[in-house]
């Protein structure tokens, strides 16, 4: 199965960024379906799969919550870019919470992606380049919970496998 662990987007930040208007020919991404990726791990077993959930849900349980700021809606993951995305800050929390699930995958023998972390989330994809798109916001996206998706190839949309809550705040 393919699958990757994501930060859900709650009805409230979500709805607000559903409503901004997108360009002709764009698919909007289902409300349900809103996250930002922390890891992606491709193809896996299930047993592959299930293996860091121990130490995925000790991690959540380690990390307070936080908000985070979504400051634009942008072509992503440049100009000209084919989707449009609502860019996230790249906070000492998130940027700890991304590490910290990294530190676990690495150990469970997921190699690393090449690519540089670019916390987004994405709302819709297009058919050409967004050139000039930009919406300013900010938006901001509580963080609460990590969950484990499934992106079926027999299906569009992604399915939650397990979800892990974020320790609350007492410093909040």
């Amino acid at each position: 199965m393919r699958c990757f662990i994501g930060i859900p987007v709650p009805a409230e930040p979500g709805a607000a960024l559903r409503s901004l208007p997108l360009p002709e020919g764009a698919r909007a991404v289902p409300a349900a379906d809103l996250h930002l990726t922390l890891a992606f791990l491709g193809e896996r077993s299930w047993t592959q799969a299930q293996s860091p959930w121990p130490a995925l849900a000790a991690v959540a349980g380690a990390s307070p919550t936080f908000d985070l700021t979504l400051p634009e809606v942008s072509a992503f993951p440049r100009a000209g870019g084919r989707i449009l995305a609502a860019r996230a800050d790249r906070n000492e929390s998130l940027l700890a919470l991304h590490d910290a699930v990294w530190r676990v995958l690495s150990e469970a023998g997921v190699a690393a992606e090449a690519r540089r972390f670019l916390p987004h989330v994405t709302l819709a994809r297009l058919p050409g380049a967004a050139d000039g798109y930009a919406r300013a916001g900010p938006w901001s996206l509580p963080v609460h919970e990590l969950m484990f998706y499934e992106s079926p190839p027999e299906r569009d949309g992604y399915r939650a496998l397990a979800r892990w809550p974020l320790a609350a705040c007492s410093a909040c």
